[in-house]
């Protein structure tokens, strides 16, 4: 940015120069001078064709760890379609056996109410039965035989049913196997649909950059042939660079947290000790000056977002440089980055309940990714990288992806070391 800075004022500078110049009497430009511009205006856009080819690669390394996660995602959701089929396939063989057995015992049923219905209607006819008995030892056996006879039809129909019921148990376990499975290939349908529509906004970042880059290179290849009076179009046409170049950074850290998160749940983090117990927030620089608020601004180096053509998504603090900057927050190290442009050096923290902030800017990180932080952790120093001015600190919050302002959830009033 101060380099765009730089071309601005000269571009100003030149077409300045052009209308003294045409007022003291129409005097040509000095060629020196007028070369030493143009070498300007070619050293930065250089420089700004080295950030956006910084950032196609950032993009490009997002977009491959896209690809692979929407890879891993499909191979768990066949995974998971298998083992749906195969509940399909038990849940199925389950009910085949419990028509079957349904079918023995109303079978079991039947026998044992035609056998009590002749006992009923004809109850003389096991009175012969018994006295064709040939001795008291064959009466004796014939009435066991009887009543063998009902017990074991009994026991057999006790004994169906309750294999009937283990059956419908099973069922039920497998049925509720299967729903679970359900839910599971429903979340990974999801993932996989927020992977590749995510996918389609780094493509489209993408297209954007190559269409910048190309512009870049063709406003080298003809710079030679340009005169002073053009600087100012240059100068319009770096700025625009500019702000492509630094929202596509931006956006590509977004998307390899969105990634992280895909494969990582934070989950619920319990306060750890000293946490304040009145402010969600800290305060990451408590002695700071705050230098830019949250929300639409007039700077034209602010990336667009929504319906604004320039917004800050965060806020900016200022302390001396390699100041400690403290995470506002318990949570998991998420990403440590770098970029030419955008953030800068950064880190970004993963807290519960889908909040996620970023320090930026940073001369340096103090944390790894996957580290557990407890709220008032220093996560780097104060630094002046990236898309900056001067050293600060640009504080960030996300809430479910989308830039929220961080004040509300902060002590109020200006930064402060109060926790409450």
């Amino acid at each position: 940015m101060r380099r765009t800075l730089i071309a601005v004022a000269l571009a100003l500078l030149i077409l300045s120069a052009d209308r003294t110049g045409a007022v003291a009497d129409s005097a040509a430009p000095n060629p020196q001078e007028q070369l030493a511009i143009i070498n300007q205006i070619r050293a930065q856009l250089g420089s700004n064709l080295a950030d956006a080819m910084a950032a196609q690669q950032q993009l490009q390394k997002s977009l491959q760890d896209n690809a692979a996660q929407q890879t891993k995602v499909q191979a768990k959701i066949a995974d998971v379609e298998a083992k749906i089929a195969d509940l399909d396939r038990q849940i199925a063989e389950a009910q085949m056996r419990e028509t079957l057995l349904s079918s023995r015992i109303e079978i079991e049923r039947a026998q044992l109410r035609q056998l009590a219905r002749a006992v009923y209607e004809s109850p003389g006819s096991v009175l012969v039965v018994l006295a064709q008995s040939r001795s008291l030892s064959d009466l004796f056996t014939r009435i066991a035989d009887l009543n063998v006879a009902g017990s074991r039809a009994t026991e057999i129909k006790s004994s169906l049913e309750k294999d009937l019921a283990e059956l419908q148990r099973l069922r039920e376990l497998e049925q509720a196997a299967r729903d679970e499975e359900i839910t599971q290939r429903d979340q990974l349908d999801t993932q996989l649909a927020q992977l590749r529509a995510l996918e389609a906004q780094q493509e489209k970042s993408m297209a954007q950059l190559e269409l910048k880059i190309a512009q870049t290179r063709y406003e080298l290849a003809r710079l030679k042939m340009q005169s002073t009076q053009l600087a100012q179009a240059v100068t319009d046409m770096l700025q625009q660079q500019q702000d492509a170049i630094i929202a596509a950074a931006m956006q590509a850290v977004w998307a390899q947290l969105q990634l992280w998160l895909q494969s990582n749940n934070v989950g619920q983090i319990p306060p750890s000790a000293g946490h304040s117990t009145k402010y969600r927030f800290i305060w990451p620089e408590p002695s700071a000056q705050i230098s830019q608020s949250f929300g639409p601004s007039t700077y034209w180096f602010e990336p667009p977002y929504g319906n604004y053509p320039h917004f800050h998504t965060g806020i900016d603090m200022v302390e001396p440089f390699g100041s400690p900057v403290f995470a506002a927050d318990d949570g998991v190290v998420a990403l440590v980055g770098s970029s030419s442009s955008g953030y800068g050096n950064y880190v970004v923290v993963a807290h519960a309940g889908g909040f996620d902030t970023l320090y930026g800017h940073l001369s340096t990180a103090l944390v790894k990714v996957g580290q557990s932080i407890t709220q008032g952790t220093a996560v780097g120093l104060e630094g002046s990288t990236g898309n900056s001015t001067g050293p600060h600190l640009h504080f960030e919050l996300r809430i479910g992806q989308k830039p929220v302002d961080p004040t509300p959830y902060l002590p109020p009033g200006s930064p402060s070391a109060f926790r409450g």
